[in-house]
């Protein structure tokens, strides 16, 4: 070769070394968000940790979409410690994954395959090992003030290796102040996180890094620190200039000579109108495409400094949820939707869930729609937005998500597939079941049917999202109550289980969801010689009486002999006639936390009175409940409602008035919009207030039909089971719900309901008070003083807050105290005689509330400065 063409190919080769790794440079032209069809295998994405499970975590990926990490993708020594406690046979606790890494967690990942799953749905593989997502950085590349992923390797007595996956390098994480962030007790073998380059020695073989989360997060990637489009991470900060702005996004240069792309997911809302050609923005890298060089990146505040590494994880909208009236906002045509939900949030619809996969994609027409009709199908952290979609079919579905089906629900399935431990059905399209082999039948099936009849009851874990269904004929048919929650258990109770285990000391029975009690052996036969094995069978459904029950524990103690045929014919043949609204008496059994277990005399058939229940006054509910005794009768309570699980009552006058008026609405074809109606809170969502109304008929009060002033939340203003005046405002006739309104100009209380109502409260915590104070010495000893009593006492101590607390001989066992107001330029010295006055009384808390005010002590009861604070303290009381 000549001089000059040595001379002209040096020149290539420099600039294609420096165009980014002898390749062209990026030249992006439209913007997009990233599409499932469009992803390809090694791919670098930002991800956030959604679920974290033994074998596998979900992680939220761009644009919605969803990425499996299995446990063996994490990191090589992780891995190893795996292998090496499965050939020992150790206990896997002490490495579980929730050790590794933490919901909300950002972590860089790189497609690792693409898939279908069993179910037909696309199955994205993704890996955050450091020798994958960093395999195309080397020794000699590393410089000080680079982010990397990372795990940890090993742990060392002056700190921690560090895997960042590049060939030839050893990193360092010393244990010192730096890094007290994360102390050494969180960082097991394994642990991932995003660490900071501090230090480069030996040409890179040796680095030094930091895990100090204010400088990860603030550390920014210059054109000094040698990236190429070769080896750019996801999770970088980079210093971008606007190039061109679009409906859909922007174009972006950063690093000097590249270009990227920030799609409208990846903008703020307020500020998506604001950026101009030519703006200097901070930009985090979402995802990177080796074979296309294509760049996204996110302009999100939540992505930026000074955010950390941990997103909300959670959806502020229950997933699943059915929302009216929203409005589609903007349409990308390529893309999909962006809605707004009735409680200002607002959520995306991608193109394929704006319509049914037969019908024509028409955006435009929706976009004329005034309101819409959604449903949530999810929650992406990482652009902190809703995913939701429009397909009819799919809102009108029952069952979408574990959440809608409850334990002891009677269900219809299609069997997928018989294996042998079990069949598997399909109970909708978004929800698989398992028939385990032992609930086939009454007894084991040697050869399982290939078909199975509809309406399957089932056993729900909802935490793992489990659900396992029975088709024993027994406990279909069974009419004993169903126990699915310790709480429902009491002594005396008989229903149905199934044995699940046999000892020699005994069986374990289960009954539905995850409670379980043991059967000692002495209490299985009456034959206390006899073999329990050669008795009962696991699989076999038996009747069990409960002996004892420890709800706290857990623990149940269970008898098969004590059932005798006597009680299952009272069972069958107890007859109540029930009616919504019947007055009736009722003894307290027990009591728990969920209320009180009574018993309906004289028929003496079980019902819950539950906390909420006991009166339209929140306050007065624990009162009330620890008033009440085993044993107690309790008068003027109706019934509510009825179900497998038992019956339910009510003590709330404000039910109990509109009961016995017959003022009550008894299905969805007598609603009409303007009535007024009784009810009690629910549930309490963002987007709204569930009020239920007797008869089972549940209304939703959006968030903006909750007040008569802007509120922006509903966090605050109700409680659940709070008794509430609801106003009928909408009807939808089609799938039978309505929109109520709680707003105090709508359904405000005349001046007498008022005052009824306000009496009624003190009536019942007066009644409350005596029932305590008749039962306990001391606090019948403090019912006797009242406010405005004039009391000789001694000054004891002061608190850091300037509280005055006081003593004598008389109260003994109860706490005398005056606020720092309350004691204000009064010789407090601790041993001086003062004469106090008496401002409240607590009898449940045993404290007495006082005054060393002058103007207070030496005034009668007459005066006006006692009418005053009378008559506060009488409102006060009231009220609350």
């Amino acid at each position: 070769k000549t001089t000059e063409n040595v001379k002209a190919d040096k020149d290539k080769n420099e600039k294609k070394k420096k165009d980014g790794g002898g390749l062209k440079l990026n030249t992006p032209t439209d913007v997009d968000i990233l599409h499932l069809k469009n992803l390809k295998i090694g791919t670098a994405m930002l991800g956030c940790v959604k679920e974290i499970s033994d074998f596998e975590i979900v992680v939220g990926l761009p644009s919605g979409l969803r990425g499996f990490l299995p446990i063996s993708s994490i990191c090589d020594s992780y891995n190893e410690l795996l292998t090496k406690n499965l050939d020992s046979g150790n206990d896997l606790e002490t490495v579980s994954s929730s050790e590794l890494l933490v919901p909300g967690q950002l972590v860089r990942c790189v497609v690792s395959s693409l898939g279908t799953s069993k179910q037909g749905f696309a199955c994205i593989k993704v890996s955050i090992n450091p020798k994958e997502v960093n395999k195309d950085l080397s020794s000699s590349s590393l410089k000080a003030g680079m982010t990397l992923g990372a795990c940890v390797e090993s742990i060392e007595d002056h700190g921690y290796l560090i895997d960042i996956g590049v060939a030839g390098t050893k990193a360092f994480l010393p244990k010192d102040k730096e890094n007290e962030a994360k102390s050494p007790k969180d960082l097991n073998v394994g642990r991932y996180m995003t660490v900071l380059v501090t230090e480069v020695k030996n040409g890179g073989r040796v680095v030094r890094v930091s895990v100090n989360p204010e400088k990860v997060s603030q550390a920014c990637a210059g054109p000094q620190h040698g990236w190429t489009l070769s080896n750019l991470l996801p999770g970088l900060l980079v210093q971008a200039r606007i190039k061109k702005v679009t409906l859909h996004g922007l174009i972006v240069t950063f690093l000097s000579s590249y270009t990227g792309v920030v799609d409208f997911m990846h903008i703020d809302p307020d500020k998506a109108s604001k950026y101009s050609v030519g703006d200097e923005v901070k930009a985090r890298v979402v995802y990177t495409e080796p074979s296309t060089r294509h760049v996204s990146l996110s302009l999100r505040s939540h992505l930026l400094p000074p955010e950390g590494d941990v997103l909300n994880a959670a959806s502020i909208v229950q997933v699943g949820t059915v929302i009216d009236g929203c409005k589609m906002t903007a349409v990308h045509y390529h893309s999909g939707a962006i809605m707004e939900l009735p409680d200002g949030n607002v959520a995306f619809v991608h193109k394929y869930q704006m319509k049914e996969s037969s019908e024509e994609y028409n955006p435009n027409r929706l976009l004329a729609e005034p309101k819409h009709n959604l449903r949530i199908t999810d929650y992406s952290p990482l652009e902190q937005i809703h995913i939701a979609t429009l397909r009819k079919s799919i809102i009108k579905t029952t069952y979408f998500s574990h959440q809608d089906i409850k334990v002891g629900q009677l269900i219809e399935c299609t069997v997928l597939s018989v294996e042998k431990y079990g069949v598997h059905v399909k109970i909708s399209d978004h929800i698989k079941a398992m028939v385990p082999k032992v609930h086939l039948a009454d007894v084991t099936l040697t050869n399982p049917e290939k078909k199975f009849k509809v309406d399957m009851r089932i056993q729900l874990d909802v935490a793992n999202r489990k659900i396992i269904l029975t088709r024993k004929k027994s406990l279909i048919e069974s009419p004993l109550p169903v126990l699915a929650l310790y709480s429902d258990a009491r002594v005396g109770l008989i229903t149905h289980g199934v044995i699940v285990c046999i000892k020699d000391f005994g069986c374990i029975v289960r009954f539905y969801g995850d409670v379980k009690g043991l059967v000692p052996k002495t209490e299985m036969t009456t034959d206390s010689s006899a073999n329990p094995q050669s008795l009962f069978y696991v699989g076999q459904v038996v009747k069990a009486k409960v002996l004892r029950c420890d709800v706290e524990l857990e623990k149940l103690v269970l008898s098969f002999r004590a059932v005798t045929q006597a009680d299952v014919e009272a069972v069958n043949s107890a007859k109540f006639d029930f009616e919504v609204g019947k007055k009736v008496e009722a003894v307290v059994l027990k009591k728990d936390l969920t209320g009180l277990h009574v018993s309906i005399l004289p028929d003496e058939v079980p019902a819950l009175l539950p906390m909420i229940q006991l009166s339209d006054h929140s306050t007065n509910w624990p009162l009330l409940w620890d008033g009440l005794q085993e044993g107690d009768l309790i008068s003027n309570v109706v019934c509510l409602s009825k179900n497998k699980q038992g019956i339910t009552l009510s003590k709330k006058p404000m039910l109990l008035a509109a009961l016995s008026k017959g003022d009550v609405v008894k299905s969805f074809s007598e609603l009409q919009v303007g009535m007024i109606m009784v009810g009690w809170v629910k549930d309490i969502m963002p987007y709204g207030v569930f009020v239920h109304f007797p008869h089972n008929l549940f209304g939703l009060a959006p968030s903006a039909a909750i007040s008569d002033k802007f509120i922006p939340g509903t966090e605050g203003l109700f409680q659940v089971g709070q008794t509430v005046l609801a106003k009928v405002t909408n009807l939808d006739e089609e799938k039978h719900r309505f929109l109520v309104s709680l707003k105090e100009s709508e359904v405000i209380f005349s001046k007498e309901e008022a005052q009824a109502r306000l009496f009624q409260g003190q009536s019942e915590r007066r009644a409350a008070y005596e029932m305590k104070t008749n039962r306990d010495a001391l606090l019948e000893e403090l019912s006797t003083v009242t406010l405005g009593d004039k009391l000789k006492l001694t000054v004891g101590d002061t608190t850091e807050d300037g509280s005055v607390n006081l003593t004598s001989d008389q109260f003994k066992n109860v706490t005398v105290q005056a606020s720092a107001h309350h004691a204000e330029g009064v010789n407090a010295t601790p041993g001086c005689k003062v004469t106090v006055v008496v401002l409240h009384v607590d009898l449940l808390a045993s404290q007495i509330h006082v005054s060393l005010l002058p103007e207070l002590t030496v005034k009668k009861k007459t005066s006006n400065t006692w009418t005053k604070i009378l008559q506060l303290s009488h409102w006060g009381t009231l009220v609350t």
